[in-house]
């Protein structure tokens, strides 16, 4: 591990997206220092040679680490999380018992919320042009995210972290989840709205959010 700032040089490759905020939000949080580079979904970029090198999916966003690069925002935020002490690791976690909690709590929003229904509702919801009409699948998803979250609703605090006493991957995940279901006009409980205003009120997340989504090409919808 190394202090904020002192870890060696990091780059990110993606703007615009809410899985590029992850990473510019847990960068934000750690007070490390990096450089983007902002390429953007739906615009070429991706595919370039140069980018395909770093990751041969064409997606963003990707991180550089003294040359070292990894994919996949989830993954990225962990790995980051691991090079300062600024965000140190719950003692809980530490336990066997306790990350099987924490990988739980980070499948399910990743999975069960985001890759199940949100994602779903993004791709035939907001670009039907792509990937085509699909009303039945967004209506069925927006749903399913409802009661997916509902069922998890008591599992999040009345105030502090999603995830004991220090700020994790976690609160990111379940704040720009909850940003999805508003968006997407689905109900989400109170609790996962009250934590996602407590996580919008952080200085990190406002200038992660300002860094992510300016001056962009391609003028996509950003969660408030």
């Amino acid at each position: 591990m190394g202090d904020a700032g002192q870890v060696g040089q990091l780059e990110v490759w993606g703007v615009g997206t809410t899985r590029t905020l992850r990473v510019h939000w847990m960068l934000h949080e750690l007070g490390l220092s990096y450089e983007t580079r902002r390429i953007e979904s739906r615009t070429g970029e991706t595919t370039t040679d140069g980018y395909l090198a770093l990751n041969p999916k064409h997606k963003i966003p990707t991180l550089v680490h003294d040359g070292f690069a990894v994919s996949e925002s989830f993954a990225i935020m962990r790995y980051l999380r691991r090079l300062s002490d600024t965000l140190p690791v719950d003692a809980y976690q530490r336990t066997a018992q306790g990350q099987a909690v924490f990988d739980e709590w980070a499948s399910f929003l990743l999975m069960e919320l985001d890759a199940t229904s949100l994602y779903v509702v993004r791709r035939h919801g907001g670009l039907p042009e792509i990937y085509g009409e699909a009303p039945a699948a967004v209506t069925s998803s927006i749903t399913y995210f409802e009661d997916m979250f509902a069922a998890a609703a008591p599992r999040i605090p009345d105030d502090g972290f999603a995830w004991g006493s220090t700020f994790s991957e976690i609160d990111i995940l379940l704040a720009i989840a909850t940003d999805w279901g508003d968006m997407v006009k689905a109900e989400v409980p109170e609790a996962a709205a009250r934590h996602r205003d407590r996580m919008h009120a952080r200085p990190a997340y406002q200038s992660a959010r300002g860094h992510n989504f300016r001056d962009l090409q391609l003028k996509g919808t950003a969660p408030r």
